[in-house]
Order: C-alpha cells, then sequence, then structure tokens
C-alpha cells in the first residue's frame, strides 16, 4: 500500500509539471510593445497651420501660414528637450529616435497679446507616448489663439452722425480694459481667447447732428453681447 501511494503521488506530481511546463511553453501571451523602461522608438512629425482670417494690410497673416517660420519643440517623458528648431529643419531630422514613454511637441510663431492689430499668436501642441521600436507619426496642426473683430458701419451713418464708434471689453486677457473700433477705422481687432471662446461685450456710441437731435439728447449708446472663438 506504501508503495502503491508513492507511485500515486509520483504520476500526479509528475502530471503537474507536465502541465505547468506547457502552460510556461505555449500558451504564454504575445509581448506588447513596451512604453516604460530602457528602449527606444522613433517619432515623426508633419507641421500645418491652420488660419480662417482674410489678409489684411497691418497684419501679414501669410506669415503665420508659412510653418518654416516656426518654432518646434520636442521635449521626452523627463521633460528634457530632444529638438528645438525652426519648422524649416523639422524634415532633415526626422525621424527622431526618442526614450520610450511620453512625449510633447509644441509648434509656434508670433507674438501673444490681449488685443493687437499687427501680431498675433498661434501654435499647436500634441502629446503621446513612444514604444520600444516603434516609429509613431503624428501631424502638427497650429491655430491662432486669438479671434478676429471687424466692424461695418453703413455708408448712410456718416450723414446722420458726427461721431460713432464701437468698444469691446469681456475677455478674460482684456480684463477691465476696452478696444475700440473707431468711425474711420479699417484694420481688425486680434483678440486673446480662452480655449472654447468668450462672451464679448460691446457698446455703440453715437453722436447725432444737430438736425437730428431728440429731445436735446446728444448722444445714445447701445450695448448687446456676442461670442467670438479662437481662429473665427
Amino acid at each position: 500500500m506504501k508503495r502503491t501511494r508513492i507511485m500515486l503521488s509520483t504520476i500526479i506530481i509528475g502530471t503537474m509539471l507536465g502541465a505547468c511546463s506547457q502552460i510556461s511553453d505555449f500558451e504564454q501571451p504575445n509581448p506588447q510593445p513596451e512604453t516604460t523602461g530602457s528602449g527606444e522608438g522613433q517619432l515623426r512629425l508633419a507641421l500645418n497651420a491652420k488660419t480662417d482670417f482674410a489678409l489684411t494690410r497691418a497684419l501679414s497673416e501669410s506669415s503665420y501660414r508659412n510653418t518654416d517660420n516656426y518654432t518646434v519643440i520636442v521635449t521626452d517623458k523627463d521633460g528634457t528637450e530632444k529638438m528645438n528648431c525652426r519648422g524649416s529643419e523639422v524634415a532633415s531630422k526626422m525621424p527622431l529616435t526618442l526614450s520610450i514613454g511620453s512625449y510633447e511637441v509644441k509648434a509656434f510663431y508670433g507674438t501673444e497679446h490681449a488685443a493687437s492689430r499687427n501680431e498675433m499668436f498661434v501654435s499647436g501642441l500634441v502629446r503621446g507616448s513612444i514604444k520600444a521600436d516603434k516609429e509613431e507619426s503624428i501631424n502638427v496642426v497650429c491655430t491662432p489663439t486669438c479671434g478676429r473683430i471687424v466692424v461695418n458701419f453703413d455708408d448712410t451713418m456718416a450723414e446722420y452722425y458726427n461721431d460713432y464708434f464701437v468698444t469691446f471689453t469681456g475677455t478674460q486677457a482684456l480684463g477691465t480694459e476696452t478696444i475700440s473700433w473707431m468711425k474711420n477705422d479699417s484694420e481688425p481687432w486680434y483678440v486673446k481667447l480662452n480655449e472654447g471662446g468668450e462672451r464679448i461685450t460691446f457698446t455703440i456710441t453715437t453722436t447725432p447732428k444737430d438736425e437730428y437731435i431728440n429731445n436735446a439728447q446728444r448722444g445714445d449708446t447701445k450695448t448687446g453681447t456676442f461670442t467670438l472663438d479662437r481662429n473665427k
């Protein structure tokens, strides 16, 4: 009986070891590409600028559409700069080898103001992950951080009013400040906006000519609001 039990135990143990060997050798899942560790992968990027504004005299918007003018910065998972160059140099540096893990690409051109008639800021940002022995291809699209304001006064305004103008306020960047569109203005305002757009308050002020003054009223104002989005 003792010998029988020993033999049975040996058979059971041998069967279990064989089963473990089969799982280890044949049923192990396929390894997934690493996203952490000491390996490397490659990044290939393309750069595009998208501005929906029309051309103006004061601001040469065509220069903002030329991605050769942009600065492009790539940082790795540790925040270390791996590339910092002009847009015109990007193609010659592709593909870029990076350690596996997260990365960030930002591209930008221009100068940002709360409001300006001759400058704006255009930028793009992409974040992703590099995998071991893989190439990641991305497209960085840069768009303005501002919206554009234009006022068109009807020609008949000059017949009835000595003066007329519009003031704007309400954006976070402007704070308590205002910008004005006078009756003879022709160049747009480029107004910095938060992502998702902002609500802008406008006030129209008019001074009627003497022959059109009603009840000794020398001026009048009308106020309203509208929502303005970036790149609109």
